[in-house]
């Protein structure tokens, strides 16, 4: 099934407004209301004319049409493609069908399939292509927010009515019937780990704290490449070494079980992130001097627990939230933290990651918002990142064909780190206020008008081309994409 974002619940409620009026009341020739007519097939006994369609550019859900005659006025037995992309056809008063332009229809082939009652009678494509002009948008997609206080709490429900507290990591996936998910830890007192359907456009919970016994998750990630196993990190507040087993850093669930049930993993110091490589090797970081470890790799007798083997600190005796995702290839693993984004080689054939090198931002931590290349950008307190191809990159032949997008939480704002380090503001900042300020809930052009506050966690969707962004501080998820 599609995914049904608030964009296409807003383009639904439209079309079919449209529809019932287009239908009720039919289209004149010069594009006004004849009044109703009943519903009409195509005369296969006539020729079938089609004469031009108009406009010939804009933006998505453009609204089109096609003129010329004897196509009948049962929709359903009219099919358009835009690009090769599937059109919306709305109505039709038999001289002119009425479409609106889909996402994704670039290459702007504009081709019309004509039936009768029963059977095929003419396809036809017009020789002048539709020129889609396309926007980077940000919009949102569920969170219910009180408007005068800004409150909002752990609420169940469809997209219109679910409420988050302060949404913060997000990993998309696909279940068993193939419906989009995307699950959210939703922070603060009850650290909840919420599902958000994105196919049946529902929120719902799928444990909280007291449930499960963590102490306070502060990212998850999927197992390996078969992603039956959803871990969870844990920032269980023993940072101490002597302590590392008195409490779970890393607990785990399984799809099986709908990922309800959280079972220990591992016994450690406070944790933040972990990745899982294609491989089934696990690395995870504590807080203290923020050393990344290989999880479970030793082996203490005396406790009968596996205990992770320290390989090395990202920033040497420094201590920072950092966090870790994992390159779709296993090329690196980026680790994002000081106000910056530091990358690690992965040896595949030892199984270990190599010490971290910085690879955009300020070696000595320093904060800022600065769009420039390696060591010259600057970020506030950089958050979840992901990878996202670049098909530029794969015509060109290059080994690493992923750019790289972060929540830059601080400065409000999604940035892009291209591999050669190239760092650039994708979405955020888009408007000033007359108080200077550059955040709030504002949704528009991703760089012309767009705000967010405080944004910690992206997931992407491939298929539809589609950012989901967890706004911690609006206590919504948005959404970025083409349109």
């Amino acid at each position: 099934m599609k995914i049904k974002h608030l964009l296409m619940c807003r383009f639904k409620v439209v079309a079919s407004l449209l529809i019932a009026g287009f239908i009720i009341s039919g289209c004149s020739e010069d594009g006004g209301y004849e009044g109703p007519k009943p519903v009409t097939y195509c005369d296969a006994s006539k020729p079938v004319v089609f004469s031009d369609y108009t406009p010939k550019e804009g933006l998505v859900r453009t609204s089109m049409y096609i003129e010329g005659s004897n196509f009948g006025t049962d929709v359903s037995k009219i099919e358009v493609t835009i690009g090769g992309v599937q059109a919306p056809v709305i109505g039709s008063s038999g001289t002119k069908i009425y479409v609106m332009v889909p996402r994704k229809s670039n290459e702007g082939t504009v081709k019309v399939t004509i039936k009768d009652d029963k059977t095929f009678v003419k396809e036809h494509t017009f020789d002048e292509h539709f020129n889609l002009k396309t926007t980077l948008q940000v919009g949102t997609l569920t969170g219910k927010v009180d408007p005068s206080t800004n409150a909002s709490s752990i609420i169940d429900g469809t997209f219109a009515e679910a409420e988050f507290q302060n949404p913060w990591w997000l990993e998309f996936d696909k279940d068993e019937e193939g419906n989009k998910i995307i699950y959210c830890i939703d922070t603060e007192n009850l650290n909840a780990l919420r599902k958000i359907d994105l196919t049946n456009q529902y929120v719902s919970t799928v444990f909280t704290k007291g449930q499960a016994g963590v102490h306070q998750v502060k990212s998850m990630t999927f197992e390996g490449t078969s992603r039956d196993t959803l871990f969870f990190v844990d920032d269980n507040g023993r940072g101490n070494w002597n302590d590392r087993h008195q409490m779970p850093n890393i607990f785990y669930a399984l799809r099986s079980e709908k990922f309800r049930k959280v079972y220990t993993y591992l016994y450690g110091q406070c944790s933040y992130s972990a990745v899982s490589m294609n491989d089934g090797a696990m690395f995870y970081n504590t807080w203290t001097s923020s050393t990344v470890y290989k999880a479970k790799s030793v082996w203490d007798s005396a406790d009968k627990l596996w205990d992770g083997l320290a390989l090395f600190s990202v920033k040497a005796n420094s201590s920072d939230h950092v966090f870790m995702i994992k390159h779709p290839d296993d090329l690196y693993v980026y680790m994002v933290g000081f106000h910056g984004v530091y990358k690690c080689a992965y040896d595949k054939v030892n199984k270990v990651l190599v010490s971290a090198v910085l690879h955009a931002g300020d070696l000595n931590g320093g904060s800022g918002y600065v769009d420039a290349p390696g060591s010259g950008a600057r970020f506030n307190r950089p958050r979840q990142g992901v990878f996202v191809k670049n098909e530029e990159y794969v015509k060109e032949g290059k080994e690493d064909v992923y750019d790289f997008y972060l929540c830059d939480h601080n400065n409000n704002a999604i940035r892009k780190v291209t591999p050669n380090g190239e760092v650039s503001t994708f979405a955020g900042r888009g408007s000033v206020g007359t108080d200077g300020k550059v955040w709030g809930w504002i949704d528009g052009d991703a760089r012309e008008t767009a705000r967010f506050r405080e944004p910690c966690g992206i997931c992407y969707d491939e298929e539809e081309g589609i950012f989901y962004v967890a706004d911690k501080e609006n206590k919504r998820i948005r959404t970025i994409s083409i349109e």
